[in-house]
């Protein structure tokens, strides 16, 4: 048996409290369920209402991931945003799992790619982060990667270089500045703006 602590009305559905946890059922499936404050759900009823959140869950994830790749934290994030209870995310994540809809690896190896010409090493291995992949992860992909911090300022200093005039020591330090803020180290700042101008300015 199953206590529903209480019932808040939630637009056109309700967030149940049961035991432990809660989640969101339409006001067509309350009546179907009968559910009411301070009742107790027979073991059965429960296991149906966990299968009809459990299809709801899955469809919902699979909406999310029409579109782009996510990683297992974002998954996890949206459906616990939608109040579905963790044992139901975690058979969510085990199903997208199993048939590869979900592979942190694989994401931060696209991340990587995609932001190799705009971002340092330091940059993606943040966002990796935020996106809740885990480091083993990030220092895996970065490994079958061909990314390298120098091709990446190469490809950034190529496109900006025009915007600045390399004669103008001021100029200078404002892409040294820019460069070193987007998390480059100082010396590969320097060593790739040096191919652009016989001049100096640090020495």
């Amino acid at each position: 048996m199953h206590k529903v602590l209480k019932t808040i009305p939630k637009g056109n559905r309700t967030q149940v409290f049961v035991d432990n946890s809660s989640f969101l059922l339409y006001k067509g499936e309350m009546r179907k369920y009968h559910i009411e404050p301070d009742m107790e759900l027979e073991d059965e009823t429960y296991r149906e209402i966990l299968e009809v959140l459990y299809k709801r869950a899955k469809e919902r994830a699979l909406y999310l991931l029409d579109d782009s790749y996510k990683t297992e934290k974002q998954i996890r994030d949206k459906l616990k945003g939608g109040c579905y209870p963790e044992s139901i995310i975690n058979n969510v994540i085990i199903y997208l799992t199993e048939y590869g809809l979900v592979d942190d690896l694989r994401y931060a190896k696209l991340y990587i790619e995609y932001k190799s010409s705009s971002k340092s090493k330091k940059q993606i291995v943040q966002d990796l982060y935020v996106k809740g992949i885990q480091k083993k992860i990030i220092d895996e992909a970065f490994e079958k990667s061909e990314y390298s911090d120098e091709k990446s300022l190469n490809k950034i200093v190529e496109k900006r270089i025009s915007r600045y005039n390399l004669n103008d020591p001021k100029d200078v330090q404002k892409l040294y500045r820019y460069l070193v803020a987007k998390g480059y180290s100082y010396s590969d700042v320097r060593k790739t703006i040096e191919k652009y101008s016989d001049e100096s300015y640090y020495d």
